[in-house]
């Protein structure tokens, strides 16, 4: 927040709030009290000298606030120009949005932590058949199209709203990145991909079937970024280094903290499978562009 005034407690400042609302700038005030003060702050630098003129003009009762309560979130945000902003998203990232909003339903229908049988449909398939011990060749006999998505769906399921908000922020934000510079297609398959690879490793490394999240595919989407981004920086696909080494960060902490709640062995499946994944395409893509440059295609 940036400090634009500074002034008595004694004075009402609850009309020119209403004021800086109706301009829809988003403000704090703070009160100071051993000093006998109050401060008005925005959020934003350039909006700065735009309240101190509506100060002035405030105090020497040039202007007031309308009559309409424009201070409420209704007045704020205008549902049209919500629905307005949907639409461009969801022209421009529509599997991301999808994805997001089904994550959102389950938690509700099949949340982890009060399993349902919607839950347990969507787990992960115990391959050992209740055993404990796999064997490959019981595996290929028995295995179905419903094992197959079983291998996937794990990825929809969360144990809380934390969970979920969690993966969800990151799902837009790598997701979205993607589906934008690449495509719809890419991004689908590339999902697959990583929640298979990712829900196996869990399984097979994890210790049982119970576990879902997004998170695999999460930090997937982030190494394979991240190789594009070393491979073939020109196709416009990266990340700042401030957030690639927080996601490094984060995914070394958790592994050597080791807490059972958190799936570990999908974070690191899915990583490594993200960023193999991501240097094999980011040089194909990057050899291609180079030949088609050059004109020669060999003999």
């Amino acid at each position: 927040m940036f400090k634009v005034i500074e002034i008595s407690l004694q004075t009402k400042l609850e009309s020119f709030s209403r004021l800086l609302w109706q301009h829809k700038i988003s403000h704090r005030i703070f009160p100071v009290e051993e000093a006998g003060l109050q401060i008005v702050a925005v959020a934003k630098a350039e909006q700065c000298e735009t309240v101190r003129d509506l100060f002035g003009q405030w105090q020497r009762g040039e202007i007031a606030p309308g009559d309409d309560d424009s201070a409420v979130l209704a007045g704020y945000v205008k549902p049209g120009e919500l629905t307005g902003s949907f639409v461009r998203m969801f022209k421009l990232a529509p599997l991301t949005l999808l994805l997001i909003a089904s994550c959102c339903v389950l938690l509700w229908l099949a949340p982890l932590a009060q399993p349902t049988a919607l839950t347990l449909d969507m787990l992960y398939p115990d391959f050992s058949f209740g055993t404990r011990q796999i064997v490959l060749s019981r595996v290929l006999e028995n295995f179905s199209l419903q094992d197959l998505l079983g291998m996937i769906t794990p990825v929809l399921l969360h144990g809380s709203l934390v969970h979920l908000a969690f993966n969800m922020m990151w799902l837009w934000e790598l997701g979205r990145l993607v589906e934008i510079r690449q495509s719809t297609l890419i991004l689908a398959v590339t999902i697959l991909i990583l929640a298979l690879i990712s829900n196996t490793v869990q399984y097979l490394w994890g210790g049982g079937n119970n576990f879902g999240g997004m998170s695999g595919v999460v930090y997937g989407l982030f190494g394979y970024i991240w190789m594009w981004q070393l491979f073939d920086p020109r196709r416009g696909i990266g990340l700042p280094g401030s957030l690639i080494f927080f996601m490094l960060l984060s995914l070394v902490i958790m592994t050597v903290l080791g807490l059972e709640m958190i799936a570990n062995a999908a974070h690191l499946g899915g990583f490594f499978a993200g960023v193999l994944l991501g240097a094999i395409l980011g040089t194909i893509s990057r050899i291609r562009r180079a030949t088609a440059a050059t004109g020669y295609w060999g003999n």
